[in-house]
């Protein structure tokens, strides 16, 4: 007797002997062309088991799962009356990300100690000093505490795990933001806008401020005139420009490390922050730009599933 699902099944055989990392299951878990072998037979793992269930369930989902000393990634989606199933060795960015926490909880520990004592001295010298320029040692003290929570988010970043993710309201967390760059954009004559919805996320506070603070701090950098606007709804994020706009050469490179536009002051980082912090949420961020009138990013929290 066939299962079901089993007839017609030739081509996904032949598909499996040409590409080993690729597996075909019916919706009840057996493995095409293995007799009555399932998926966790092959790979005995409760993360394997869930990540099927919910890929018969939502259509797709994935799982990762260390054997000897190896890390996999397998990612499934549900194709019909099957699932297929990819298999990929991620061992090497696991390693990759490992270094990254090591060289950040390094670099940041280095930085935080001299970092706190400009912090306190210039706190000190605005509180009870006298100098004959305050507004330059209240920049130094304002610089100071942005360094410091750029540091915070960074090593957040690699701290966090997406299971302790809290839900939380990202349009108070968003006008705390917002706020912090009232004064900013009137100096430099740009107008500010916002149109905020009550949203309700599971992230992390410190990151997504961290997000829409680099977003804020780009758009805000190379707009002279005019207007930057912030909206948040349940399906993103969208901050938006009528700036210099992005080169249409240069536009793939941004979310790059170390990559900086012609004129910009900056490190090169922001935006490939944005980027990972989107990635490590599950999001996906996008760009658009037109030379001369302006850039779009938005922020999707539902991946590419708009």
């Amino acid at each position: 007797m066939k299962r079901s699902g089993e007839l017609g099944t030739g081509w996904l055989r032949e598909l499996q002997s040409k590409f080993p990392e690729i597996a075909v299951v019916d919706l009840k878990g057996f493995l095409v062309g293995e007799g009555f072998k399932k998926l966790w037979d092959v790979y005995p793992f409760q993360e394997v088991v869930k990540a099927f269930e919910e890929a018969v369930r939502e259509g797709e989902s994935s799982a990762s799962f260390t054997e000897g000393e190896r890390t996999y990634l397998l990612k499934l989606s549900k194709v019909g009356d099957f699932v297929v199933v990819l298999k990929r060795d991620i061992t090497l960015e696991v390693e990759l990300d490992e270094i990254k926490r090591s060289v950040v909880s390094t670099l940041s520990h280095e930085i935080k100690t001299p970092l706190t004592a400009i912090k306190g001295n210039a706190e000190f010298l605005l509180l009870y000093g006298e100098c004959s320029d305050p507004d330059a040692v209240k920049e130094i003290y304002e610089k100071a505490v942005k360094i410091e929570s750029i540091l915070s988010g960074l090593g957040k970043l690699f701290s966090t795990k997406v299971s302790s993710f809290e839900w939380v309201n990202l349009r108070p967390l968003t006008k705390e933001v917002l706020s912090s760059f009232v004064e900013r954009a009137r100096e430099k004559g740009v107008e500010l806008l916002s149109s905020l919805e009550d949203v309700s996320l599971p992230a992390d506070k410190v990151l997504y401020q961290q997000l829409l603070r680099n977003l804020l701090d780009n758009a805000l950098k190379f707009t002279d005139s005019g207007k930057v606007r912030v909206e948040l709804t349940p399906e993103f994020l969208r901050v938006s420009d009528t700036g210099r706009g992005i080169p249409e050469d240069f536009l793939p490179k941004i979310f790059e490390r170390f990559v900086k536009g012609e004129g910009s002051s900056g490190s090169g980082i922001g935006l490939s922050v944005v980027k990972e912090i989107a990635r490590f949420h599950g999001w996906q961020v996008e760009a658009e730009s037109e030379e001369g009138k302006g850039s779009v990013f938005t922020v999707y929290f539902q991946g590419d599933s708009r």
